[in-house]
């Protein structure tokens, strides 16, 4: 399936994605950028969290993107990995971050949906990621700039692009690559919704702020954001991370 075909499955599978906002632009770019590097029976772990019951994203990469790889899969929830709906460890130490697989063992490991700030102790995850992924693999990850506050009380830390490249080439990676999603402008337009829906207007009034949000603010602030090449590009929403063990 070429690029194009790809990237209108990409956009329908995810509620509310834009092709204007650059994060989803960015993001399906990361993907695309997984898909074409990993070849037919490469082993592929997508991390994420499951509790996400709006998207249909997942069957999207499964059945879809990486339908030729033997994909496995794992959430992350409240501070620990999962596997088939169960608790790695009931030991509340850093057993609750250890993958069970044995080392060497992917070729590429994703978190297609956005983990890191979630994780207490992020530097044992990362060095779990290398030691499960082969010699020359990859680990895509999204990992928040600035992001509301959400799944309390399991939200620990935001990252700039330099502590992703610490943690990163401290796990032993060799390559790290950081992209970021856009600047100010983009933060102003993705999280203008929020403001508005703290309003506590009327419903027909929020149905207009609705329209407004999405044919004028979000517009007109992604616009400005592709004129932004200065301060602004560093307050971004999230951080892109592509890591070559």
């Amino acid at each position: 399936m070429d690029k194009n075909k790809l990237e209108k499955l990409f956009y329908k599978s995810i509620p509310k994605a834009r092709k204007i906002n650059p994060f989803f632009r960015e993001y399906f770019e990361l993907v695309y950028d997984a898909k074409s590097s990993l070849g037919i029976g490469a082993r592929l772990l997508n991390i994420y969290s499951s509790a996400d019951l709006s998207s249909k994203r997942e069957d999207c990469f499964r059945d879809v993107f990486f339908v030729n790889t033997e994909y496995y899969s794992i959430d992350f929830w409240a501070d620990q990995f999962i596997e088939n709906g169960k608790i790695v460890s009931q030991n509340p130490g850093d057993e609750r971050y250890h993958l069970h697989f044995q080392d060497n063992f992917f070729d590429a490991v994703f978190s297609t949906k956005v983990i890191m700030e979630h994780v207490s102790k992020p530097q044992i995850v990362v060095d779990e990621l290398y030691r499960v992924l082969k010699p020359g693999g990859i680990a895509f990850v999204v990992a928040p700039h600035i992001r509301r506050q959400h799944q309390p009380p399991h939200d620990y830390f935001r990252f700039s692009q330099y502590a992703l490249d610490m943690l990163f080439h401290k796990s032993g990676f060799s390559t790290v690559t950081i992209k970021n999603t856009g600047g100010f402008m983009a933060v102003v337009g993705y999280y203008s919704y929020f403001f508005q829906r703290g309003l506590g207007v009327s419903k027909f009034i929020e149905k207009i702020l609705d329209w407004m949000h999405y044919w004028i603010i979000e517009p007109i602030c992604y616009s400005l954001d592709r004129l932004d090449n200065g301060y602004g590009r560093d307050m971004t929403l999230y951080f892109l991370v592509k890591a070559i063990k």
